[in-house]
């Protein structure tokens, strides 16, 4: 497996992770949903340069 396809899957681990703990935030306690967020923001972060000008349309 390249290295594309790896980080391809581990950014696709952490966003589903991300978009479970923020779906059902009742079964989570607060610090795990402020890891949540820190993670979609390290997710954002390192997509930046490939969403950004996606947003900007």
């Amino acid at each position: 497996m390249g290295q594309k396809a790896i980080r391809r899957e581990r950014l696709a681990v952490i966003r589903d992770r991300v978009w479970e703990v923020l779906s059902s935030p009742d079964s989570h306690s607060l610090m795990t949903r402020e890891r949540a967020l820190d993670s979609l923001a390290i997710l954002w972060e390192s997509e930046r340069g490939r969403v950004g000008p996606l947003l900007a349309c």
